[in-house]
């Protein structure tokens, strides 16, 4: 094995980048659907034909390549060790982690081929209460990084999302063992009467232990144990842009998104559930719990290329290519490279661990 290189997006420390300053809310305006009925057609239409363009001159062939980077560098040159349990992968593990692992032989079994957890260790309970004590010597040691993030938040790490769980693992780790990870993301759009088509994004706080000060789609979020698909998505929409519950009401379950990225924190085999919400052209998200510092409203005709630049959090970007094909924003025709675009955006992940 060799150790596989990582990549990182630079952080933006500002929203004073084009196209990001000119997407500021004027919160003096007000809707008119009556008379600014036409007025919002033409713009969602010019609104459209500009991206159809842009997107000639936009890479989102190379940006989903550079999403997926795990799958197309240490991937496909086998850099890592998978982890076993239950008969099935559920983990790959790269180099520089599996050394600190042999340090706990009484937790793990290693060879060149594989990790599993030692022979006595048989049973969910035991499998969380062995890795949760080595992941807190870790910790106190401070080993990696990624833990200084510690959340006290778990996955459950399952052979395929339909089964019951085999363990859970403290959220922070998972990227350190390669484990699948499973969120939602919420679109959130106004179809406004003075911008046009727009869509909603965030700006992270600098605080955050993952992607601080980047850009990021509207909401997003893990899928911890115990809480559902849809009752996490409703949870993150109030938290961080407190969306009423008469408006996640009309929550549009779409899909989902998956990929294969690696950063410095780890390799992150990702599926996002993915919703669609139309939010009223009177809302403004306002955030509960810290996470974000700034909102952006981006009319459509600025989001390819909002996305494509290294002050997005790229692993939201799939989330929003897979909106703008859906909406026939972007098609084959503005797109050559659209089959392979929709491919890199639904990577089989469950047949990458089997």
């Amino acid at each position: 094995m060799r150790r596989s290189s990582f990549s990182f997006p630079l952080m933006a420390d500002s929203l004073n980048s084009e196209p990001l300053k000119q997407c500021q809310v004027d919160k003096n305006e007000t809707p008119n659907s009556t008379e600014n009925e036409t007025k919002r057609q033409k713009l969602q239409q010019g609104g459209v034909e500009n991206t159809q363009k842009q997107v000639r001159n936009n890479h989102l062939l190379k940006l989903c390549k550079r999403l997926n980077n795990f799958f197309f560098k240490g991937f496909l040159d086998g850099n890592f060790i998978p982890f076993i349990c239950g008969g099935s992968t559920v983990g790959l593990v790269t180099p520089w982690v599996v050394i600190q692992l042999e340090n706990y032989p009484e937790v793990f079994s290693i060879t060149e081929e594989s990790i599993m957890f030692a022979e006595h260790i048989t049973e969910p309970q035991a499998r969380n209460k062995a890795l949760d004590r080595v992941l807190r010597d870790l910790k106190a040691k401070d080993t990696f990084l990624p833990l200084s993030g510690w959340r006290e938040e778990c996955y459950e790490i399952k052979r395929i999302f339909s089964e019951p769980p085999l363990f859970k693992i403290e959220r922070s780790a998972s990227p350190l063992f390669g484990m699948r990870k499973y969120g939602v993301q919420i679109t959130g759009y106004v179809n406004h009467s003075a911008k046009g088509l727009c869509l909603w994004f965030q700006k992270r706080s600098p605080t955050k232990p993952t992607w601080p000060n980047m850009m990021d789609n509207f909401v997003g979020g893990g899928i911890t144990e115990g809480i559902s698909v849809l009752d996490t998505a409703i949870k993150e929409a109030g938290e961080e842009a407190d969306v009423p519950a008469e408006i996640a009401a009309n929550l549009k379950a779409v899909g989902t998104v998956s990929f294969f990225h690696e950063s410095d924190r780890g390799i992150h085999p990702n599926t996002e559930f993915v919703f669609d919400l139309e939010l009223p052209e009177d809302f403004v998200p306002h955030n509960n719990d810290g996470e974000v510092s700034d909102w952006q409203l981006v009319p459509v005709d600025q989001v390819v290329e909002v996305i494509c630049s290294e002050d997005f959090k790229i692993t939201s970007s799939p989330v929003v290519v897979d909106w703008l094909i859906r909406q026939g924003i972007v098609t084959h025709d503005s797109e050559p490279d659209m089959p392979e675009i929709v491919e890199l955006i639904h990577l089989p992940l469950h047949n990458f661990y089997i």
